[in-house]
């Protein structure tokens, strides 16, 4: 069965900085999407959201077309999955590189959750605490882990879930671009079906808000546009804490023109 996705997203200020360091990028012929959510002085988050988002798509589009296999190949996964992540290392490198030589930058770094629609899969790349979640049958599941210390702590039993979610420790990561030479990118696959729902999202939204009133928002939501515009004024209703950034992902079968069209296209290529 062939998949395909549309992508809507939205990135808002919020209500308590004065500028917005996340980014977000949609290549739609590349089934691709990214956010990043940056963090440092001056203006360096945005400095390095950016790149985060810029470089990972154009390294992952150059991969993509040449079908070429990166160093570092982890057999688990396929061929998108690897050239993603290695396009967020490359970015990694870049904005380290870049934090290291210009005193203003320095520390600068960026959370990054990557997604491509693979076939009948999502493969990702994600560093951070930025996340990426499936909304399948009303059942809203997390396919992302938080690089944060609160997540370590709910890992070894320290926290529960809802206390990590009220901890004055939530904004302290682990592992981010820029930060760290080498920080580990994890890769997710996951199965897809028709209707699915996917949400990228920087953690001025999901820390505005509670789990069950995101899936209320978007099921009472079908335009994708208008359950961006409604998650995100909710979160500054809800005080608007950081800077908001959403995407929402819907997936649905390719009827048998646009099946066809995709053969030709590859006879031809």
């Amino acid at each position: 069965m062939k998949f395909k996705v549309e992508f809507k997203y939205l990135s808002d200020v919020g209500k308590s900085r004065k500028n917005n360091e996340d980014n977000v990028l949609v290549a739609d012929e590349l089934d691709f999407a990214i956010v990043a959510d940056g963090m440092g002085g001056h203006n360096s988050g945005e400095v390095a959201s950016k790149i985060a988002v810029s470089v990972t798509k154009e390294k992952y589009e150059s991969m993509a077309n040449t079908q070429v296999k990166p160093p570092d190949y982890d057999e688990k996964y396929s061929l998108r999955a690897n050239q993603l992540a290695f396009a967020v290392k490359l970015a990694n490198s870049i904005i380290y590189e870049a934090g290291n030589s210009d005193k203003n930058n320095t520390g600068m770094g960026t959370t990054a959750s990557a997604l491509v629609l693979n076939g009948g899969k999502f493969s990702i790349a994600h560093v951070g605490d930025s996340r990426i979640y499936l909304l399948r049958k009303n059942i809203l599941q997390q396919l992302t882990t938080d690089h944060s210390l609160v997540m370590e702590h709910v890992k070894k039993g320290l926290l529960t879930k809802e206390q990590a979610d009220k901890s004055p420790l939530q904004n302290i990561l682990t592992r981010a671009l820029g930060t760290q030479k080498n920080p580990g990118v994890d890769i997710y696959e996951v199965p897809v079906e028709d209707q699915d729902r996917v949400i990228l999202c920087s953690d001025g939204l999901f820390k505005a808000m509670s789990e069950e009133d995101m899936v209320k928002i978007i099921n009472e939501n079908e335009d994708n546009h208008k359950a961006c515009a409604k998650l995100v004024e909710t979160a500054n209703i809800n005080g608007g804490p950081d800077n908001i950034t959403v995407v929402i992902g819907l997936i649905q079968k390719k009827n048998w023109k646009e099946t066809i069209k995709d053969v030709l296209k590859k006879s031809y290529a």
